[in-house]
């Protein structure tokens, strides 16, 4: 019985981990949207037309991407795999169990 209890505990963590991660996930998404009104909102009373707008803020875009990439490169990566590792465990909890 121990043992089961030691499984659903670190279940829960997995899922409380994902769950944080989703969490920070959403909050990165909201703060790069109101980045991007905010700029949309500048060039426009710069008055910068609308097809401008988007290959400008998608040019940034590749660049910050490729910045964050280049600076968190490592970081991402260990992130990814940590994310990746936990989902394979979680998804053989229920074959490791012993009988």
């Amino acid at each position: 019985m121990p043992r089961e209890n030691n499984v659903d505990a670190f279940a829960r963590a997995i899922n409380s981990l994902l769950q944080l991660l989703i969490q920070f996930g959403n909050l990165v998404l909201a703060a790069i949207v109101a980045a991007e009104l905010w700029l949309r909102g500048q060039l426009t009373l710069l008055g910068v037309p609308p097809s401008i707008q988007v290959v400008l803020l998608v040019a940034l875009a590749v660049v910050l991407i490729l910045a964050a990439l280049r600076l968190f490169g490592g970081l991402i990566r260990v992130a990814v795999v940590l994310v990746l590792l936990l989902i394979v465990i979680h998804a053989l909890l229920p074959i490791i169990q012993p009988p």
